[in-house]
């Protein structure tokens, strides 16, 4: 699960900040696979990202992102096909 998770996040993180490639699960703090807040703003008012909310339900409840879909970082593997379904470029976070 850790594999996919590393693999989930690397591939939607990197999507959206237009970088696709094969990161390793060690690589998940490289740059390459954040995006500024200045591109996710103008892709987020465009509609052109999806964003999903990797926190608990509870923190999600308290407050998120509008529009932000709320997949507890728990049930990243479960939810991938849902994920897939998107059809586009996703943003995740988590504070």
């Amino acid at each position: 699960m850790r594999q996919l998770k590393a693999l989930v996040v690397t591939c939607i993180v990197a999507t959206a900040v237009g970088a696709p490639f094969a990161a390793q699960e060690g690589e998940l703090a490289s740059p390459k696979l954040r995006i500024e807040w200045a591109e996710f703003k103008d892709a987020y008012d465009a509609g052109k990202v999806a964003v999903v909310d990797v926190r608990g339900t509870d923190a999600f409840e308290a407050g998120h992102i509008p529009g932000a879909l709320s997949v507890p970082l728990a049930e990243i593997e479960r939810r991938t096909a849902e994920l897939t379904d998107l059809k586009k470029p996703i943003v995740l976070y988590c504070a």
